[in-house]
Parts: structure tokens; sequence; C-alpha cells
């Protein structure tokens, strides 16, 4: 004797699947948002150096959202070894400087992922709107973005 199983849902009519929720867009866009930041002026890097740090910090936080949580803190690991070990060249020159202003962005990139972003050298970076975010000052107004105009 032989027993056949029917497979699921046999007998039963079709349902029309429901299209899922829209998703949210994405405030700050796939650059994060990354601008120059009051501070003291002790704190602050050179003008070369946050003008530096405000194009690669957002190309930096778009490179971490293709990479899985454990290759990002593989990413911050060596990031964080590089500017420890040359760290001056960065700031004075010398063999490792592209390196390691490199890792500095990376660093940031890293950190914007972080409750309330990250502020320092001069700049502001953060993945996700919230409180107090000095991006949203009216001395940093929020572009339209593309899709603006359908609203």
């Amino acid at each position: 004797m032989t027993t056949t199983i029917p497979p699921d849902g046999a007998g039963k009519k079709p349902v029309r699947a429901e299209p899922g929720p829209e998703p949210i867009p994405d405030p700050h866009g796939p650059f994060g948002r990354v601008v120059t930041a009051p501070g003291d002026p002790a704190t602050r890097a050179s003008s070369a150096w946050v003008t530096w740090l405000l194009l690669m910090v957002p190309l930096c936080i778009a490179e971490l959202r293709e990479l899985s949580e454990p290759e990002i803190e593989r990413l911050a690991g060596r990031a964080t070894d590089l500017i420890t070990s040359h760290g001056d060249d960065a700031q004075f020159g010398g063999h490792h400087q592209r390196r390691a202003r490199t890792a500095i962005a990376q660093g940031l990139a890293v950190l914007a992922r972080a409750d309330g972003g990250v502020t320092t050298l001069g700049i502001h970076a953060c993945v996700r709107p919230h409180l107090a975010c000095p991006g949203d000052s009216p001395a940093h107004p929020i572009l339209p973005t593309r899709n603006d105009h359908n609203a």
C-alpha cells in the first residue's frame, strides 16, 4: 500500500498576495549627512582637511552600505591599527599619508553609524536623523532631492 501526502495548500483557493509596505525612504540618502560643524578652533582641522573630509567621509559611508557587519568590524579594526601606527603621517606627511588619511575617513564613516553620529575635526557625520543634528541648522539647509518635486 502506498500513501501519498498532498502538497501544502492542496484543495485551497489561491490567495492574492498583498504587497508589503513601502520601504521608508532614507532621509540622509546613501551618502549620509556630512556637514561642517561649529566647535572649538583648537580641535578643528585646517580648512583643507575639512574640505577633504567633506568629500571622503560620504564616499566611505556609501561604501559601508555594501558591507556586512563583520566586514565593517574588520575595516574598523584595520583603520584603527593604521591610524595608531601612522596617524602622524596623515597630518605631517610621510610614506603612509594617503593610507592614514583614508583610514581616518573610513573611521569617521563607521562612527557616523552610531546614534547621534560623530562630530570631530570640524565636521559632523551621521546616517540617521537625530536630535540636535548640526545639519538641521539654518546654516545647512536641506537641499531638495529628486523625489521632492512630486510632493
